[in-house]
């Protein structure tokens, strides 16, 4: 479904352009799809752990201030916050700032936040209407009996405040897809699909950026590099990695181990500990977070990615890039070896990840062959260009379904 040009409003807790996530990449692609589009956002970035040694070198400090201004087509406003607990903030005006706007459709991102209760009698309030989307995983939910209480309250605020309002609710995949209904109670007709998406105008096979990342980081263009890349967290486990390959690099001397990423002392330490016990430190690089354009460049000096635990969008564009990936063999692992992006090994099982690993390095016609499939894979189902476009038809059949309702 096609039509005159929409005036989209998205909102988001947090929005950093410079680190290609989703909320920003979508808006980024509605705009150049011909749309109005806002970004309704803090006035402060993640609080990721260990922020000031992680992200600051790329984005500068958390705190950025209010303010408007326009990126890549999308006009980001920032507004202050009344109260940011953790990851939970409340946003001064939002409200207002929507009734100022006048969309034709609001998507929130994320079906838990404080926003995502204030939307639903706003956008009832001013007759537009509301998308959600979620981008949860099982494996990340809480446990024990404060885990279990808050789910129980959430299933009753999304009873109460959401299920009546919101036209749609878009799992990024199907384990979201699967909460959405088995943990936060939305009612299953309303639940889609939107997945996430990878911007293949920048991350693409590219042998010049491949030197160029060696010669930087100081990895010989005949080394077979195994990478990475995303925060180094509990939950991504890259310690798992490094156990993995230093067998491999001890008896290769061709073999390299590459992380990006800023990490907390211990997960350092997780990494550092095998490597340091085969006597091969001077094969590994530890490379602090970097933007998303000089990520994409960094891809290419990979022969394999791994990502051990935790979901990561890097997965994807590492794919993207014709790279070879290993994950983890949980539900959004499974799911993106299935769509012929990845490679799944057990979770957890460092013998059998270093059994994957070995037979990568070892064999190049399978290696290759596989990079290129995935690129092929990411480029029919996941480019931002074919996923914007599926959000801006989800979009004009909600507008049309409300104006009927």
């Amino acid at each position: 479904m096609t039509g005159a040009s929409l005036t989209i409003a998205h909102v988001a807790d947090y929005v950093m352009p410079a680190m290609g996530y989703q909320e920003f990449m979508l808006a980024k692609w509605n705009a150049r799809h011909g749309q109005q589009v806002h970004m309704l956002t803090s006035d402060r970035y993640t609080p990721v752990p260990n922020y000031e040694a992680s992200w600051r070198p790329i984005l500068g400090p958390r705190i950025v201030g209010e303010g408007v201004e326009e990126i890549d087509g999308v006009v980001v406003h920032r507004l202050p916050v009344k109260v940011e607990l953790g990851r939970k903030i409340w946003l001064s005006g939002l409200s207002r700032e929507i009734r100022r706007l006048s969309p034709d459709i609001v998507l929130c991102h994320g079906t838990s936040s404080p926003s995502a209760f204030v939307l639903p009698k706003t956008c009832k309030r001013l007759r537009v209407p509301l998308l959600m989307d979620n981008h949860m995983a099982f494996v990340a939910q809480r446990k024990g009996i404060v885990g279990r209480l808050g789910y129980m309250l959430l299933r009753f605020l999304t009873r109460r405040t959401m299920n009546g309002q919101v036209s749609r609710f878009l799992g990024v995949g199907k384990e979201s897809c699967d909460f959405l209904i088995k943990e936060q109670g939305v009612s299953p007709g309303k639940v889609g699909r939107l997945d996430i998406g990878v911007d293949t105008e920048l991350f693409r096979p590219d042998i010049q950026a491949r030197g160029r990342a060696r010669a930087l980081y100081g990895i010989p263009a005949e080394a077979k590099v195994v990478m990475q890349t995303g925060k180094l967290s509990p939950d991504k486990s890259p310690g798992w990695l490094a156990e993995a390959t230093a067998p491999i690099m001890e008896r290769r001397a061709d073999v390299w181990l590459v992380f990006v990423g800023g990490g907390a002392a211990n997960e350092l330490e997780a990494i550092n500990g095998p490597i340091v016990g085969a006597g091969v430190s001077d094969r590994m690089r530890v490379i602090p977070a970097v933007a998303t354009k000089q990520l994409a460049e960094i891809f290419n000096l990979a022969d394999i990615c791994v990502y051990p635990n935790a979901s990561s969008l890097s997965c994807m564009e590492a794919a993207a890039c014709g790279r070879p990936v290993i994950v983890t063999d949980l539900p959004w692992g499974k799911e993106r070896e299935k769509a012929g992006v990845t490679l799944c090994y057990r979770t957890g099982d460092t013998d059998d990840l270093h059994r994957k690993l070995e037979w990568l390095l070892t064999d190049d016609d399978a290696r290759n062959d596989i990079g290129r499939r995935a690129r092929r894979a990411v480029l029919e189902r996941f480019s931002y260009d074919t996923i914007a476009r599926r959000s801006e038809e989800i979009m004009r059949e909600a507008i049309a379904e409300y104006g009927n309702a």
